[in-house]
């Protein structure tokens, strides 16, 4: 069995088929924008470039990053749907009892198994946060891009600075998922 459908077997435990399609596109769109935006030009001006191939990646960057709002805007009404909001946000309603459950286990050097309320969900909705900041701030700077608007480079720089949620959450959220799916992996072959 290759990795890759081991993988995909692994996130079916958790994900419907649908959200498993999302979080891939996701991944993979979230990873070339930020290797496109190492190539961007003209993003320091207030003035938009045209559209040619000086500023080709500038564009790709632009036309993914809406791609990307909207298949995170169908990720996150599938998974609240799905699951609640709840699932991904208990701090918020004041219930921490799974959280401290999942940090106990953690404690007795037992990773948890992802469950409502936990620690993983916790974590996913948290990634769920973070990307929508990232999408939204850059969907701000590009409008103000346009406008020809003074605060376009302020704008610029704060979705860029908030990018780092993003980054931090792929290493995080990814060694995690790489640790539960070894230890899946293990016990499936035994």
């Amino acid at each position: 069995m290759s990795i890759f459908k081991s993988i995909w077997d692994f996130f079916g435990l958790y994900q419907t088929k649908r959200i498993r399609v999302l979080h891939a596109l996701i991944l993979l769109l979230v990873v070339s924008q930020i290797i496109v935006s190492n190539w961007m030009t003209g993003t320091k001006s207030v003035v938009p470039p045209f559209f040619d191939i000086t500023y080709l990646f500038s564009w790709i960057h632009i036309v993914s990053g809406f791609i990307l709002f909207f298949l995170t805007f169908f990720l996150i009404v599938s998974c609240f749907n799905q699951r609640g909001i709840r699932y991904f946000y208990p701090y918020l309603w004041g219930d921490f009892k799974q959280i401290k459950e999942d940090i106990s286990s953690l404690l007795a050097k037992k990773l948890p198994d992802s469950s409502p309320k936990g620690l993983a969900a916790t974590v996913q909705g948290l990634g769920l946060g973070a990307l929508s900041i990232v999408i939204l701030s850059g969907i701000v700077w590009f409008i103000l891009w346009l406008q020809q608007s003074p605060l376009a480079l302020e704008a610029r720089s704060t979705h860029k600075s908030l990018t780092i949620l993003i980054e931090i959450y792929i290493y995080g959220h990814g060694c995690l998922g790489i640790i539960h799916f070894v230890i899946w992996k293990k016990s499936k072959n035994k």
